[in-house]
């Protein structure tokens, strides 16, 4: 049984993260550590009076450069980033000092503003075989930093993890405000590892990887269910500390995580998609339950009624629903 206890730390830059732990059974062989996730989905400082009140809407591929040389064919290439120069493909520790742009933006303001800020790789190393369920590999850690200000002030885009490290994880999509997932050509996402995007991917569910399904999909329903984010709208509802037990049902070489015998006596809570819960069981914290109820009545069924949603993997899984990850709380 893999043990992940992941606590929320202070909001960061996005409004939505997972803030829970989970115990987690998996087919890797036995281990016990403890994660941190703050409240975000990408998990990324942004600093500077400049971008104060703006979110990551990602990376961009082109403007990237190394040594004050362009990059070309920037990319990410399953778990790594890839780039040519002077005709030589370059990836892992060769884009150590490679400066990329990131744009950023401000819906809330009266008046949307967006901005560029610029980062660099100061290290790069792989991952840990511990975080490879599906045994694949190829996954790199990147250490970046921010130019706060465009001062040349250089400061840590990743919270400290609890391996120590202040790293991310590239991945070929972005996720928006709502926690939606977006193919893009021009944007990539740096997942620190503190968030969720990076908490899914290590749990195995790799969007490039294939034998399994589409994991692109079962990523994004983790982002969800790990913050809670029943209605879909990219609102989390969990609190720190908040034990999960998460499982999917995926057909062989799967399923990818087990679902963990001792439940610690939990109940279950939803079937999840890349809509938010497919249904639920009930709320991972009780106060929660009339919002969703009158946010999302599909999903849950209003509080003082005695029949649920759904209260097992068969009932997610009726009706026409269709869920890709289940969990307990």
């Amino acid at each position: 049984m893999t043990r992940f206890c992941i606590t929320g730390v202070a909001a960061l830059c996005m409004s939505f993260g997972a803030c829970s732990s989970e115990v987690v059974e998996t087919s890797s062989d036995e281990q016990a550590y403890t994660q941190q996730q703050g409240m975000q989905l990408q998990g990324t400082l942004i600093q500077g009076a400049r971008l104060q009140g703006m979110t990551m809407q990602g990376f961009q591929f082109a403007g990237a450069t190394l040594n004050g040389g362009a990059l070309a064919n920037v990319h990410v290439q399953q778990g790594e980033l890839v780039a040519d120069q002077n005709q030589v493909t370059l990836h892992g520790a060769s884009l150590i000092d490679a400066h990329l742009y990131a744009q950023m933006r401000n819906l809330a303001a009266n008046s949307p503003a967006s901005a560029v800020a610029e980062y660099r790789i100061t290290n790069v190393i792989q991952d840990d075989a511990a975080n490879d369920p599906t045994h694949t590999g190829s996954t790199f850690l990147y250490t970046l930093e921010q130019n706060v200000d465009n001062t040349g002030n250089w400061q840590p885009a990743c919270p400290i993890d609890a391996d120590g490290r202040r790293v991310a994880i590239p991945l070929a999509a972005t996720w928006d405000e709502r926690g939606a997932r977006i193919e893009s050509s021009s944007l990539f996402t740096f997942g620190c590892t503190t968030g969720v995007i990076a908490k899914c991917y290590r749990w195995g569910y790799r969007p490039w990887v294939t034998g399994y399904g589409d994991l692109a999909a079962m990523h994004w329903a983790c982002t969800r269910l790990a913050r809670a984010d029943y209605c879909g709208n990219g609102k989390p509802h969990t609190q720190d500390g908040t034990s999960i037990n998460i499982w999917d049902e995926l057909p062989a070489p799967g399923p990818i995580q087990l679902r963990a015998g001792n439940n610690l006596g939990m109940k279950f809570e939803g079937g999840w998609n890349t809509a938010g819960a497919a249904c639920l069981g009930k709320t991972r914290w009780q106060t929660d339950q009339k919002e969703i109820a009158e946010t999302c009545p599909d999903k849950l069924m209003p509080p003082g009624q005695a029949k649920k949603a759904c209260n097992s993997v068969e009932d997610a899984q009726a009706n026409g629903l269709v869920a890709l990850l289940f969990n307990e709380s």
